[in-house]
């Protein structure tokens, strides 16, 4: 309640009652929604409720903010299963729905809205339209409606930047060392946790918990935000460029031992290739000198712990036939080749494929992870299996205008900075 009515202080309205009369409204407001959930036998989701009452002031008042909270909130969601064989990620999703509503109350205040015009709009608009019509024509409608409008959150989530002028350049700029901050903290939490219960595949798969729920959801995170960190890193000077570079260390340490070799994978294609454009743009080796530095400060810490043998022979591992997981994966592609060819157009419905799996996996191929709820482990085919040849030709279509417009934006980025978000975006 204490910390309840400090942040109540910052969001009271800037006009109409006192804070003092706003404050107390609201913290008796959240006193009922707990008690009422105590009385109903379910005080989680009285304090749920009491959350989400606090949480839709604080994004009304300040949406920037609001926004950050989700994204720092993201490593602590969870799945939860709901009736139905629905499922929803809390508390993220439902702080994007209420910071989407938040948003949309604040739009009279802001005058009318005006989408800044954009090459990206035509094929994101197009994949909506396929997306809802597979999930619309799926013979599981009702996941692939709930999938779709959990998209389009996420998408406007995304989009609300520059279409409600929150953000720009600078404020961006600002928002880098947080960042950064946070996945160099969750690379040291990973590490820590692997190094103490023990080097391995079995040890790496719940790396984060209970956080992050396993080590594929773990790296990605990770990855996606390790060029953003290393360019920090050779764009940055003085103390700022040494505490990039301990970042960059942590968190390619904690990529390196979350035994994802997906990530491995996309690593090495990407990083080289990045920190080569950004040499090209600075005509200096000293980027190329400086990640080879980092490069091989994680991997001389990786022997020095006596891991790299492990990370080798898991690596190796994904050409072995009898690798349960690779033996799962191959059940995956072939279920969802299956259905691409009972409905080749719209395919089984957006966001339906672990509804669908059941009834299209192979029966030679029997693993302990066969009765999992998961996806294709394949996103070409996961789109082909949801969406159909429609859902393929428009995703390609996304994707590349999304790297057009990527290279286009560091092209002609005036700022080194600028130039050095977008081709970290762009990596990432």
């Amino acid at each position: 309640m204490v910390w309840a009515s400090l942040l109540l202080r910052s969001v009271a309205p800037e006009r109409g009652w006192g804070h003092e009369r706003v404050i107390g409204w609201l913290l008796f407001g959240e006193i009922l929604l707990f008690l009422s959930g105590a009385l109903l036998g379910h005080p989680f989701l009285g304090a749920a409720a009491a959350s989400a009452l606090l949480y839709g002031v604080f994004a009304y008042q300040r949406p920037l903010l609001g926004w950050a909270l989700i994204w720092f909130a993201f490593p602590f969601s969870i799945e939860m299963r709901i009736p139905g064989g629905n499922a929803i990620y809390v508390p993220t999703e439902p702080m994007i729905m209420l910071w989407l509503a938040a948003g949309a109350l604040r739009l009279p205040l802001r005058g009318p809205l005006r989408a800044p015009p954009s090459r990206f709009h035509a094929p994101l608009i197009a994949l909506a339209a396929v997306a809802l019509a597979s999930a619309a024509l799926s013979p599981f409608p009702l996941l692939g409606l709930k999938a779709w409008f959990v998209a389009v959150a996420y998408a406007g989530f995304g989009f609300a930047f520059p279409f409600l002028h929150l953000g720009n350049n600078d404020r961006a700029s600002r928002w880098i060392p947080w960042v950064v901050g946070a996945a160099a903290g969750w690379g040291l939490y990973g590490t820590a946790r692997v190094l103490l219960a023990g080097v391995s595949v079995q040890h790496a798969y719940g790396a984060a918990r209970p956080f992050f729920p396993e080590h594929g959801t773990y790296s990605a995170y990770l990855s996606m935000l390790l060029p953003l960190s290393l360019l920090s890193t050779l764009e940055g000077e003085g103390r700022a460029r040494l505490l990039y570079a301990l970042a960059t260390i942590l968190i390619g340490f904690g990529i390196a031992l979350s035994f994802t070799r997906a990530a491995w994978v996309s690593l090495i294609l990407i990083l080289p290739l990045a920190v080569g454009v950004w040499a090209v743009r600075r005509r200096s080796l000293k980027p190329l000198a400086w990640a080879g530095g980092l490069a091989a400060v994680v991997l001389i810490a990786v022997a020095g712990i006596g891991a790299e043998g492990r990370i080798v022979r898991h690596a190796s591992s994904v050409v072995e036939s009898e690798n349960a997981s690779n033996l799962e994966r191959v059940n995956r592609w072939m279920a969802a080749v299956e259905m691409a060819k009972d409905r080749p157009w719209l395919g089984m419905g957006y966001g339906t494929y672990p509804a669908a799996y059941p009834n299209y996996r192979r029966k030679v191929i029997l693993t302990e992870e066969v009765y999992f709820h998961m996806g294709a482990h394949s996103e070409p085919l996961r789109v082909l299996s949801e969406t159909g040849i429609a859902g393929v030709l428009v995703s390609g279509w996304l994707i590349f205008v999304a790297v057009g417009l990527g290279i286009s934006a560091y092209a002609r980025a005036a700022r080194p900075r600028t130039g050095m978000l977008a081709l970290a975006a762009l990596s990432g």
